[in-house]
């Protein structure tokens, strides 16, 4: 059985605008149904604690419109973490002055150049065959917009919503240096995960970076 790490927000990371605690629990649900062992914590104590007997690590915590104030230690902590890595919404937005969170993720939340519109209905556009994209559908969901994040050349885009005549990426994967790490957009509240897409992302997803 795959031992899951889920990293929620909501104490020791916590901002005005994301529900962690219900947004970890409905993730975890979906995790424990596909037969993972998966335990959320939401300390870093706990995370230290948790982190080496892990063999997925999920994040589902932002940093808010600021370096944080625990960056250094969180940034110490996930240094010490080789294996995969599964990166939920506002996650991108973690370790402003940390290179290497973005090098683990491929990409992220750039503070006055990435935004999102006002929440709403979103179509998404398939841009890749690869084995996580295998027949999903439908592409529509209801959340908020991700756009003009910064992903790297090494990444493989998924998915992309249309936005100011501009293509964004939703969702991308990372193979480098024989770790495989995954970043999906969606997941603002408790309702982005009544789509059918938002839960089979995450499966497809967590069973690619463990295979």
């Amino acid at each position: 059985m795959t031992r899951v790490l889920l990293f929620s927000g909501g104490t020791d990371y916590t901002d005005p605008w994301h529900p962690f605690a219900e947004t970890s629990t409905i993730v975890a649900a979906i995790l424990r149904a596909e037969g993972h062992d998966t335990m959320v914590v939401d300390t870093l104590d706990d995370l230290a604690e948790s982190l080496g007997s892990t063999d997925l690590l999920v994040v589902n915590a932002g940093g808010g419109p600021a370096p944080h104030p625990l960056d250094d230690r969180l940034a110490d902590i996930l240094a010490g973490y080789r294996g995969p890595l599964l990166a939920l919404h506002v996650a991108a937005t973690l370790l402003p002055g940390h290179e290497m969170w973005e090098q683990a993720l491929g990409g992220r939340w750039v503070r006055h150049v990435s935004m999102h519109p006002a929440r709403g209905p979103m179509r998404l556009r398939a841009v890749s065959t690869s084995v996580p994209l295998h027949d999903l559908e439908p592409l529509e969901t209801v959340d908020e917009a991700y756009s003009w994040l910064r992903v790297s050349p090494e990444a493989e885009v998924l998915l992309v919503h249309d936005y100011a005549d501009a293509e964004h990426p939703v969702s991308w994967t990372l193979e480098r240096n024989g770790r495989r790490s995954a970043y999906l957009s969606l997941g603002h509240d408790a309702e982005a995960y009544e789509a059918l897409i938002a839960v089979g992302l995450i499966q497809r997803l967590t069973r690619w970076l463990i295979s």
